[in-house]
């Protein structure tokens, strides 16, 4: 006897709409795949068809070689069009033209994070989010610090926008690291090419742009918070956000505070290189007709220990140290920060005003403040442990015009920067006061033409340096022994040209060539000018040089991109001379002796400089559910005066993972794998460093991914990281404290979003 169950009805019509979830556009030729094995038969009116679809439960998943792949799970009950929106993967588009033949085309490479590489970084600082692109490396002060590193420059050389305005800090010191809150990043785009134009001077080595993601203008208010357990630190990272749309007015507003302990290498403890963190920010968009303001304003607040075994009493305690690898000492966990300690803050407030004059052109004028404080402690006796041994305060205000429509770009910019050594810290400044005023004019054309674009631009800047400050005359001695000061004063006048000239062609459906060049310059910081002390941040002592000249760099970048089916990717190749070049060289056969303990000499030089490499960077969606994700990133430098290798230049990168997604009904979003692949800097001049570069190294992490959709608008997502999963002791050729310590072991965290 037979037995037939009739369970469903399978007569059911699906329609389905794919769209960018920022601009809103159609996006055709997608993969769309049904319950892991239905296609559609039918695609018209920007809809994909789906017949005969059974009544219940199904799992959609779409995928694009410019998008993250989407999963979405929908019940049928009768038929029914659904719009499923995708967030683009990489090589988001700094600006669109859009016309009848090229519309995503532009010349410059840029990368933008997705969501999903987002949410694995949360809880690390900024240059540890941006790593994750190729070409970006880190250069760190220990194991709490670091700022971003593309094709080998850092610093001064890279240009960072937070929502659209020049972020102003000391960022001259190593261990400076940007003071921008990672989760108020909502958007993070890395554009490797050598753009003063746009952006004023300083972009030698490429812009970073943090922008905030689109607010549902659907949504009165929508509210997500997150929480980040590390074990390495035993430490706590909780952010909450706040957003919507009113009428004419869309808001966001979040705070993030944050607490860790000491730090851990693979086998022993970091002294005193605990962190805490309180960060906060708003921002507001009023737009009515043709009239948009925007108002943002935000504080960082951080404070960190400085690891205390970079802090030495003698010569001989140095080399001994770094002979030895390790501290001598044994530390314990505590979440006690005492000095050596840095405390920081940053407040920005931006106000910007646009007016649309139709036909895509407009008018835009932006104000922006920003106060940076900067406060480095150091052992003292206890009694004045709490007072600082350097104390800086910048104010830097900024204004400017903005003309554009499709084709032209045109505007004025002026800023005016005072930078005050706050009395009382009991010691001389590492740099002295200062002011620093700027004037800047540009403009940029852009040609389309059927498949190509091209875009020339140019750009005039003139700055006035004015300095004051109390340094050392090393030439004479006093009675006692002492070295006397004297009183530095100074005035100089910076002037220069920058320009950019690019080509994009798309060659055909599956490759794009875009190529483009770049001249760039940068006038010397104050500390590489009147550099005289110590940096207590890196444990050094460093010393200027006041016949610096300004940096000029001309950079070559070609790119090729691909999009094909499930597989896209690119690959930048790139040539950089930089005539003037400024670096901090090591001086390995003399120190420092100061009342405060024996330090390392660096040295402010300046040669012309040639760096080249190549960075390359892929996915492959290999089925529904297995990823393969690859970057790769190659950067020699050479000074060409000397005829040597350049100092603090990384070495080769590999990075890649593999991940399997779930389908619909499981409780585990995904699962992945990462190995990164540092090698060892070989490219390197015996004998002109303190210690010879490490040894290669392999890192494995791993990656659990849970969502759950409670419905529309409430989700909660979850995930298990493991970061140095077989816990290896290691050393990093870009960390300045590798001298004395390993880098960082084991750490296991858990990661919680909600949205609701």
């Amino acid at each position: 006897m037979h037995i037939w169950a009739y369970g469903q009805s399978c007569e059911l019509l699906l329609k389905i709409k794919v769209i960018d979830a920022s601009s809103l556009q159609v996006i055709p030729a997608a993969d769309v795949i049904l319950n892991g094995k239905v296609h559609p038969k039918e695609y018209k009116n920007e809809l994909y068809y789906f017949k005969k679809v059974c009544k219940g439960t199904s799992s959609i998943a779409v995928i694009h070689g410019d998008y993250d792949k989407k999963t979405v799970h929908i019940k049928l009950e009768h038929d029914t069009t659904l719009t499923i929106r995708m967030e683009r993967t990489t090589r988001r588009l700094s600006e669109v033209m859009v016309t009848a033949h090229a519309k995503d085309i532009d010349i410059k490479n840029s990368t933008r994070l997705t969501q999903q590489q987002r949410k694995e970084s949360q809880g690390k600082n900024l240059a540890g989010v941006l790593s994750e692109v190729a070409g970006v490396n880190i250069l760190k002060t220990g194991a709490n610090n670091g700022k971003p590193v593309i094709n080998g420059l850092y610093g001064s050389r890279l240009l960072l926008l937070n929502h659209g305005v020049r972020h102003e800090s000391q960022q001259w010191g190593t261990d400076h690291a940007p003071e921008i809150d990672p989760f108020a990043a909502e958007e993070i785009t890395v554009i490797k090419s050598s753009d003063a134009v746009r952006f004023g001077p300083d972009a030698i080595g490429g812009v970073i742009q943090i922008a905030p993601a689109p607010i549902d203008p659907e949504r009165k208010a929508k509210s997500s918070s997150a929480a980040v357990f590390n074990s390495n630190g035993r430490g706590i990272l909780v952010n909450s956000k706040l957003e919507g749309t009113t009428g004419n007015l869309s808001y966001r507003a979040g705070i993030t505070t944050g607490k860790h302990g000491n730090l851990k290498s693979s086998s022993y403890y970091l002294g005193n290189t605990g962190n805490e963190d309180l960060h906060g920010n708003l921002f507001m968009k009023y737009k009515k007709g043709k009239n948009t303001v925007d108002l943002y304003l935000s504080h960082f607040g951080n404070t960190l220990g400085v690891f205390q075994g970079a802090h030495i009493g003698s010569k001989e305690d140095i080399l001994a140290r770094i002979e030895n690898g390790r501290p001598f000492e044994e530390y314990d966990f505590s979440y006690q920060i005492a000095a050596p300690k840095q405390r920081v803050t940053h407040q920005l407030a931006k106000l910007e005003y646009q007016y649309d004059l139709g036909d895509r052109k407009y008018v835009q004028a932006q104000y922006s403040m920003q106060r940076n404080h900067r406060r480095e402690y150091d052992l003292r006796r206890v009694a004045e442990n709490d007072v600082p041994m350097a104390d800086m305060l910048l104010n830097t205000h900024e204004l400017g015009f903005v003309y554009r429509n499709a084709a032209l770009m045109t505007g004025v910019t002026g800023s005016l920067q005072v930078n005050n050594n706050v009395p009382g810290t009991g010691s001389t400044p590492i740099i002295p006061n200062f002011e620093n005023h700027s004037l800047g004019t540009f403009v940029s054309y852009k040609i389309p033409f059927n498949s190509y674009l091209f875009e020339i631009g140019a750009r005039y800047d003139y700055k006035f340096f004015d300095a004051a400050g109390y340094r050392y005359n090393y030439a004479e001695t006093n009675a006692d022994g002492s070295i006397p000061q004297y009183l530095l004063t100074d005035q100089k006048h910076f002037h220069n040209v920058s320009g950019i000239t690019g080509f994009s062609y798309r060659i055909n459906p599956t490759f794009t060539w875009k190529t483009n060049l770049g001249l760039a310059w940068r006038a010397p910081s104050a500390n590489e000018l009147y550099s005289d002390g110590i940096h207590h941040g890196t444990g050094t002592y460093e010393v200027g040089d006041q016949h610096l000249k300004s940096e000029r760099g001309y950079k070559w970048v070609n790119s090729i991109l691909v999009s094909k089916g499930s597989i896209t990717g690119n690959i930048d190749v790139f040539a950089q001379l930089i005539d003037n070049y400024i670096y901090s060289q090591p001086v390995p056969d003399s120190t420092r002796q100061t009342i405060r303990g024996t330090f390392p000499l660096f040295q402010y030089q300046q040669d012309r400089a040639f760096f080249y490499g190549a960075d390359l960077s892929a996915t492959a969606h290999l089925n529904q559910n297995i990823d393969y994700g690859f970057n790769l990133s190659i950067v020699q430098a050479k000074n060409v005066t000397k005829k040597e290798f350049l100092p603090n230049i990384p070495a080769t990168k590999l990075q890649h993972s593999l991940s399997y997604h779930f389908t619909s009904g499981k409780v585990l979003d995904y699962i992945k794998i990462k190995h990164h692949y540092q090698a060892k800097q070989h490219r390197y001049e015996p004998n002109s460093d303190f210690a010879s570069p490490p040894s290669a190294y392999h890192l494995f992490d791993a990656v659990v991914a849970s969502s759950i959709k409670f419905n529309k608008e409430h989700t909660a997502d979850f995930q298990f990281a493991v970061e140095n999963v077989f816990n290896e002791a290691y050393k990093d050729y870009m960390d300045r404290f590798r001298y004395y310590a390993h880098a960082l072991g084991r750490n296991i965290s858990i990661k919680i979003n909600f949205t609701f």
